[in-house]
């Protein structure tokens, strides 16, 4: 008890000798040493008064600063937030927090910033919970990564708070219980009393009236022995709690009553007047109505008085805010009485003409050239785009010479040639005539395939000497394939129909000969295989698609057994490369339906109407 006594001196002795260092000027490094004793001082065990705590820790602000000691000028900061958060003032304990924690990050004092963040969390619990957590979970965060115990105790144990605020009783008791654990390893007596009440607190919410009052009586004890009135009154009013919510309301009356002296004398407002009001609630049980009047009136009564000091408080502060904007408007008024020489006026009146025709003529210029350098880009730009044209005609130009000269060499000269066998295997037939049938069937089908070939090269050439191939052109065409098809099948019933067709639809050569392929491998697939009896071309144009079908009723095929053959993937390659789609549809005994599906595009019309 003595040593705690020595402890409790010293600690003030620390307070006024730096404030006494304060006013006679004298500061050396050594002052350190006091600045970081008095940050060290719990605030809540503090007896002095609020505005003396708020002087003193302004001196240590002013001491640590001029020392340039950033550690003890954000200590300083967060103690003061501290004293405006017991005294009421929330908006000014967020301000100086915000200041500290300014100070920890700007010097890396990892430590101080956690613990900061975790007391800014717990001051705003009954005020935004939502940022309480925020700054809680972030001061949690940073004590954890770093292992700060020091730090951990305490934030373990608000943190618990907030979760028995919530009603999350379980996780509350989890932490209450971590954070004794780092206070018991660090043998840290100051801690113990927090641990034992926040425990204490969440058994009677629990039921468990015996284990609360057992570990709210270890915290008094503890408070006792450290002189920490502040907390003794506390757990006085804390046990009357437990008994009132056990329903002994005679056992909880002795318990505020002993809390409410200390509570006055050290100028606790909130819990003067929460003892009043718990007084009450405890006579109102017992039916003592005039006592249970009293102590109501006496909580009414130290509530208004509680509301008129805030008030009081913030007309003195108003009243700063008004000396020091008058002050302010004299200032100003003297230099605008100063401004209004009329030499000074016509030099700045100079000055700004001045500057504004200067600032036009370089706009100006500025936008002359600014013109002159686009018109001659747009110029430049024109000139590439001319140019490109121009290649890209003479490439064309180029293209279709060579495309014209080859079309021009197959009929000519490989025609010719192909021709020239034609005859030669005729007449070989009529001089092989007395040889074996053998022979003469074998030159008549290389007779039949070349002329076969020169169709083909016919087909082809016709494709090369056009630039675009019209649907006419197309239609006439696969007419022609029609006949030549009926001559060799007279079984076969042919039919070619065009549904809502303009002759303004056109196809470049590729497409129209590839289109065109297509189709001839179809409709020679239908004769060689089908065994038809009716086949139909139909070709239709359906919203901006071009689609050819052709359909026969011949035996089919199973398309889940049928492996595709060569004739059937150069079907559909030629499809791709136009950029179109061939469907095949076909079931054995129900005939075979090949669609080819082509969009087209304004390029295909010959005018801009479909």
């Amino acid at each position: 008890m003595q040593n705690a006594s020595n402890q409790i001196f010293m600690k003030h002795y620390y307070v006024w000798t730096l404030f006494l260092f304060l006013n006679v000027g004298v500061l050396s490094a050594q002052n350190i040493q006091q600045i970081d004793s008095i940050n060290a001082i719990l605030v809540q065990n503090s007896s002095l008064k609020t505005d003396s705590l708020l002087v003193i820790y302004d001196g240590v602000y002013k001491a640590a600063e001029k020392l340039k000691y950033q550690k003890g000028m954000g200590e300083a900061l967060k103690n003061t937030a501290i004293v405006y958060g017991y005294d009421g003032k929330l908006d000014k304990r967020l301000e100086y927090s915000l200041k500290a924690i300014r100070i920890f990050e700007e010097n890396d004092l990892k430590p101080q910033a956690a613990n900061l963040y975790g007391e800014m969390g717990y001051g705003m619990k009954r005020d935004n919970m939502e940022r309480a957590q925020y700054y809680m979970n972030k001061g949690l965060k940073m004590a954890e990564e770093g292992n700060y115990k020091e730090v951990l105790d305490r934030t373990y144990n608000n943190y618990g708070v907030l979760k028995e605020m919530q009603g999350q009783l379980d996780s509350a008791l989890y932490f209450y219980k971590k954070g004794l654990a780092i206070v018991e390893e660090r043998n840290y007596t100051e801690g113990l009393p927090y641990s034992y009440s926040n425990l204490a607190g969440v058994y009677g919410q629990m039921g468990n009236y015996d284990l609360s009052r057992e570990y709210f009586y270890k915290a008094k004890a503890i408070r006792e022995q450290i002189n920490d009135r502040k907390g003794i009154a506390e757990n006085f009013t804390q046990i009357g709690e437990v008994y009132l919510a056990e329903g002994k309301p005679g056992e909880a009356v002795p318990f505020f009553k002993q809390s409410l002296p200390l509570a006055i004398s050290e100028e606790y407002r909130f819990l003067t007047q929460y003892t009043y009001q718990q007084l009450s609630e405890a006579y109102k049980q017992l039916r003592q109505t005039d006592s249970a009047l009293f102590y109501f009136e006496r909580y009414s009564a130290y509530k208004d008085s509680i509301n008129s000091l805030d008030v009081n408080k913030r007309m003195a502060e108003l009243n700063v805010e008004y000396e020091t904007e008058k002050k302010e408007n004299e200032i100003l008024k003297q230099r605008a009485e100063l401004a209004e020489k009329d030499l000074e006026v016509r030099r700045k009146n100079l000055y700004i003409y001045g500057s504004l025709g200067l600032a036009i003529i370089l706009g100006l210029l500025g936008y002359l050239i600014y013109s002159r350098q686009k018109l001659k880009n747009r110029q430049l730009q024109k000139e590439s785009e001319l140019q490109i044209a121009l290649a890209k005609i003479e490439t064309q130009n180029r293209l279709e010479e060579q495309r014209l000269r080859i079309s021009r060499d197959l009929h000519d000269n490989i025609g010719s040639q192909l021709t020239f066998i034609i005859i030669s295997l005729d007449n070989l037939n009529y001089l092989v005539k007395d040889t074996g049938q053998e022979v003469r069937e074998r030159i008549a089908a290389i007779s039949a395939f070349t002329s076969v070939t020169i169709n083909e090269l016919r087909d082809t050439v016709w494709a090369m000497n056009k630039e675009h191939i019209s649907l006419a052109d197309l239609e006439s065409r696969i007419k022609g394939l029609i006949d030549k098809a009926k001559e060799s099948d007279t079984e076969t019933q042919f039919e070619m129909v065009l549904q809502d067709l303009t002759n303004q639809l056109t196809f470049s050569a590729l497409e129209g000969i590839n289109m065109y392929r297509i189709i001839q491998e179809a409709i020679n697939n239908a004769i060689k295989y089908a065994k038809a009896g009716n086949l139909k071309i139909e070709m239709r144009l359906e919203r901006s698609v071009f689609k050819v079908s052709i359909k026969d009723n011949g035996v089919g095929f199973d398309q889940t057994k049928h492996n595709a053959g060569n004739g059937l993937n150069n079907m559909r390659k030629r499809a791709a490369d136009i950029e179109a789609e061939l469907l095949v549809t076909s079931s054995l005994g129900e005939g075979s339906t090949i669609e080819l599906v082509k969009p087209v595009t304004e390029s295909h019309m010959q005018s801009s109407e479909f």
